[in-house]
């Protein structure tokens, strides 16, 4: 059965952070690079805030999670006297969690995935890398679990999954 376990996203505000600004005003922030980090309480998710007016959100399981996140974001930063408001959310990845029916021979189905995106380089993962032409790709393990990223949007996402896992079921068979 297939599981959401991550998505990340990026909530874009109606204007842009002053990076000073929080970092002066919110507690227990610090500078990375050219954005500011923080974990907000109570969820304790990593946020790492732009200049540019946006903030990423990852670690949540559900969009009604992601949305009640970045409500207590900004929530946060008001508190603090950092106003803004949320302009638009939009989901960068999201990742899965699938299992198979049987256990892969990576070395063989490799072979017979010549002609795919797919790459199997065991001494540096233990995991066979296959890119669909949806833009998903799937690492698929020799037990038969498969972690799916670059999920964007879910129109006709399960019918990719299951032309994947054909695909595999097939070659599997040879």
């Amino acid at each position: 059965m297939m599981n959401l376990v991550n998505i990340v996203a990026t909530v874009e505000m109606e204007k842009f952070f002053d990076l000073e600004e929080l970092l002066n005003k919110l507690p227990d922030c610090e500078k990375a690079n050219v954005w500011v980090k923080a974990r907000i309480p109570p969820y304790n998710k990593y946020t790492a805030f732009y200049g540019s007016g946006k903030f990423l959100i990852t670690g949540v399981k559900s969009e009604k999670e992601l949305n009640e996140v970045a409500q207590n974001v900004v929530s946060y930063i008001n508190k603090y006297g950092v106003n803004n408001k949320i302009k638009n959310i939009n989901i960068n990845n999201r990742v899965f969690m699938d299992q198979l029916d049987f256990e892969v021979d990576l070395d063989k189905i490799i072979v017979e995935l010549n002609d795919y995106d797919a790459s199997y380089e065991p001494e540096q993962f233990p995991g066979m890398n296959f890119k669909d032409n949806h833009g998903i790709t799937y690492l698929l393990f020799g037990s038969g679990k498969i972690t799916i990223t670059g999920v964007k949007s879910l129109d006709n996402f399960e019918d990719y999954v299951n032309e994947f896992k054909e695909l595999i079921f097939e070659k599997s068979n040879k």
